[in-house]
């Protein structure tokens, strides 16, 4: 597994670091550096070596695994406004960036325009494709790569279905997904009956079935929003992040999803369609 402290694009960061920094910086890089990455720059920008995370100058919100709510951001803004108490700046870390919803991504637009004199942010992130854009323009980014990382290939940025044939398509895509995923339920249920026997309350009569949680879904959204973000469409994109995440976290069955999603979509490209025509 590769090393950040030999990787070449960080080692450049940090003799830049070491004699001026961006106010407001995004770092692309994988998670499991990002705590490395949090805890070397703010030795460096608060020039204090001795247990680093406990500096009063230093403000962390968020997690490795989940980005800070609106009033963690909120509570960031009101806390970052205060005067160093140990160093010459304070500086902001936020986690999880990339995973920000976007009424928290938004609340922080204003103080990554224009922080106190004295106050830096640093956005934390693995893929910049679900980073608000409009943070991200705002930002000095940085991309780190671990070549030795063995990951997943990206999803392909792919257009949202425009046209009725095109929604039809896609609706055949869902279906087959569905139907499939309803016979590796039904067999799987069948195998546990077998060895346990019936028991109440099950997954089929919950409606809990595997098609519940519509991975599939994600997964068309997540290459959705790359595509807007690469047309530069934001509202599409931040349109699409939202129903992202309904799809990630709300308990709604696939074919429920995709009922909502051609509703909102279908009919926002439709009034598109008819403003550009007229």
């Amino acid at each position: 597994m590769s090393d950040l402290a030999v990787n070449v694009a960080w080692q450049e960061l940090l003799r830049e670091a070491a004699i001026q920094n961006p106010h407001t910086r995004a770092i692309i890089a994988p998670q499991k550096w990002h705590m490395q990455i949090a805890e070397s720059l703010a030795k460096i920008m608060l020039k204090s070596e001795r247990n680093i995370l406990e500096n009063p100058d230093l403000l962390i919100i968020g997690s490795l695994e989940k980005a800070p709510n609106i009033e963690a951001c909120r509570n960031l803004i009101r806390d970052i406004a205060l005067k160093p108490v140990n160093a010459d700046c304070r500086l902001a870390v936020i986690l999880s960036a990339d995973k920000l919803l976007t009424h928290a991504a938004n609340s922080l637009l204003k103080l990554a325009e224009e922080p106190p004199s004295y106050a830096y942010l640093l956005f934390l992130m693995e893929d910049a494709r679900f980073f608000l854009p409009t943070l991200k323009s705002r930002s000095r980014c940085n991309i780190l790569c671990d070549f030795d990382d063995e990951r997943e290939p990206e999803i392909s940025a792919k257009h949202v279905p425009k046209s009725d044939s095109d929604w039809v398509e896609w609706l055949e895509q869902v279906r087959k997904f569905s139907a499939k995923s309803e016979s590796d339920s039904g067999s799987g249920k069948s195998r546990k009956k077998a060895k346990s026997g019936s028991e109440s309350g099950s997954e089929s009569e919950l409606g809990l079935g595997l098609e519940s949680k519509p991975d599939f879904l994600v997964n068309e959204l997540k290459s959705w929003v790359a595509c807007a973000v690469s047309d530069g469409d934001f509202e599409l994109a931040a349109k699409l992040e939202n129903l992202r995440v309904i799809a990630s976290e709300r308990n709604l069955s696939l074919q429920m999803m995709s009922d909502l999603l051609i509703l909102i979509l279908k009919d926002a490209f439709v009034e598109k369609f008819d403003v550009a025509n007229e």
